[in-house]
């Protein structure tokens, strides 16, 4: 179609992965020395401890640790207000428990011990209510880490549910320095602060740097399906495209039939230029139904659109689209429906897709686009012809001139005919 105006089709079909973070909290599994206490101490009416056989010592988890732990407990100043909030909250008093923390923090004898207990209390009553509270949660934890008073097992607990909160509310810089500062100090390679570290390098378009730690974790667990699409994307996106798409085509083949890794499949085939593997998966997909969302249609589109001779499956998988009500019935798409439905050789459906688009287009281009149609000897629809370039004009955007030549057209083929 020489004459026709190109059409600039953005189709976007972006692999997003999902954050995926499971919070590893403090107080979960491996209790700190310090939940432990608040579990098993007793206290009085008054808030004075009953004094009860010594617990047993808990091991220590970090035991190449650079940092020191201190020695200093609580002020004897504050030992009853501390007391008190334990108290409140072994009984799930948790607002007057959380009271006595602000209070306890505020006070000016509080010592970093001090500071760092209360603001634990309050970091546990928060996520005792919400888990994903990550607003709330990170000041506490803050608090708590940088009051530097607490045992190493409780303090790097901390450090290591900050990093991934920070992640979690995309504080990607933050969850990056908290991580570093975690493996540096404690002289570990725990896998869920290196998922933290490869996770926020990627989010901060270090892909390069990304892939190292990434490797390392998936390394460390292949199943980690997050990591892998994360490991798969960073290639992809550093120019490695081939090793993206054997890493995902791993990740499909361990879901099965998971509708979501089989579309990131696809894309990532695309981004790899292996067009006709990413047709397969789509076809595939189609045959059994499974595309269901608008990121689904759309990544057929736009892996349609790179290959030749595809017109026909595009205008399918629009139309698919469309008449589902998944793809939303813009100017764009219909005006992808009416070239595909052309260059496939099925003019009365294009003529019908961009009369619908056209209305909807901000300028005159469709209504152009549908006017050179209209006025084509084998359509010979004449007065249409003239009315869509009209429209063209009307709508703006276009050289007033290539419309006029169109309605020029229609009007000696319309005068032929009195």
């Amino acid at each position: 179609m020489k004459h026709m105006h190109p059409l600039v089709l953005a189709i976007t079909a972006s692999l997003i992965f999902c954050q995926g973070i499971n919070i590893a909290h403090a107080d979960d599994s491996k209790k700190s020395a310090f939940m432990k206490r608040i579990a098993g101490e007793s206290y009085d009416a008054e808030g004075n401890k009953i004094e009860q056989k010594e617990q047993k010592e808990e091991a220590v988890m970090f035991p190449l640790a650079t940092r020191v732990p201190p020695k200093q407990e609580g002020s004897k100043a504050l030992t009853k207000q501390r007391n008190q909030m334990i108290t409140a909250y072994q009984k799930n008093k948790f607002d007057d428990a959380k009271q006595l923390a602000a209070t306890i923090k505020a006070d000016p004898a509080a010592n970093a011990n001090d500071i760092g207990t209360a603001a634990r209390v309050s970091l546990v009553i928060i996520t005792t209510k919400d888990r994903n509270n990550h607003k709330d949660a990170i000041p506490e934890l803050e608090e708590a880490v940088n009051s530097n008073g607490l045992d190493n097992n409780t303090h790097y607990s901390l450090m290591s549910e900050l990093a991934q909160r920070y992640l979690a509310n995309q504080d990607y810089q933050d969850a990056l320095e908290t991580s570093d500062k975690f493996l540096a100090e404690t002289k570990t390679d725990k896998k869920e602060i290196l998922a933290v570290k490869g996770n926020a390098l990627y989010r901060l378009k270090r892909e390069k740097d990304a892939i190292g730690v990434l490797e390392k974790v998936h390394a460390m667990d292949p199943n980690d399906q997050a990591v892998t699409q994360m490991l798969a994307r960073a290639y992809s996106d550093s120019g490695q495209p081939a090793k993206a798409a054997e890493l995902t085509k791993l990740i499909a083949q361990a879901a099965g039939g998971d509708r979501v890794t089989r579309v990131n499949l696809a894309i990532t085939y695309r981004d790899a230029k292996q067009f006709e593997e990413a047709a397969d998966v789509i076809a595939d997909l189609r045959k059994e139904q499974q595309l269901v969302e608008e990121r689904d249609y759309l990544t057929a589109m736009n892996i349609y659109s790179a290959m030749k001779n595809r017109e026909a499956d595009m205008a399918s998988v629009v139309q698919e689209g469309l008449d589902k009500g998944v793809l939303k019935e813009t100017a764009s798409n219909y005006n992808i429906l009416g070239e595909s439905y052309y260059y496939s050789g099925e003019e009365d459906k294009a003529i019908t897709a961009w009369s619908k688009g056209a209305p909807l287009s901000k300028d005159g281009t469709t209504y152009l686009n549908l006017a050179i149609i209209q006025c084509q000897d084998q359509v010979a629809r004449w007065a249409a012809c003239k009315e869509s370039a009209k429209n063209a004009i009307a709508k703006g955007g276009i050289n007033p001139a290539d419309a006029k030549t169109q309605i020029a057209k229609a009007d000696k083929e319309l005068g032929k005919s009195k």
